[in-house]
């Protein structure tokens, strides 16, 4: 009875590891077609992108049929994915990701003709300046906000 119990064992830890060699080969050749058809399509844009630059009968900017090419192909996947040349990678990053704040720490709205304060961040100049909700701005730097509103 315990050879039984023992070869049971045994037989559960091959199953086991029989299955474990099997799923990671499949997977593994899954991987393989996927890396495979990346290649294969890079190489094919590659040659149409030269022979594009060579034989087409017009003469083309290559940087910008790239530009063109990669703002078609990530159009196709959503509208939020978009190609930032590096020509133009520190104005966005200055604009869009830069980690020093430019502001005052408030956010404000208009309110009968008025620029009012609507709410406070903690720690910024605002707060520390003891700047409360429902504060008016009436002037930046000795211009009046109503200037600032009509060339808006």
């Amino acid at each position: 009875m315990h050879w039984i119990k023992s070869i049971s064992g045994r037989t559960k830890k091959l199953v086991l590891v029989c299955s474990i060699v099997i799923v990671s080969v499949a997977s593994y050749s899954f991987v393989e077609d996927y890396y495979f058809e990346v290649s294969k399509n890079l190489d094919i844009f590659s040659t149409l992108y030269r022979d594009v630059n060579i034989y087409y009968v017009d003469s083309v900017q290559p940087g910008e049929l790239m530009k063109k090419g990669a703002d078609a192909m990530l159009r196709s996947l959503d509208p939020y994915t978009v190609y930032i040349p590096e020509s133009e990678i520190e104005d966005y990053r200055m604009t869009h990701i830069s980690a020093e704040y430019g502001g005052i720490g408030a956010l404000v709205h208009e309110r009968d003709g008025q620029i009012e304060i609507s709410e406070i961040y903690e720690g910024f100049p605002a707060q520390k300046a003891d700047v409360k909700v429902g504060d008016k701005i009436i002037s930046v730097n000795g211009v009046t906000t109503s200037l600032f509103r009509e060339q808006v």
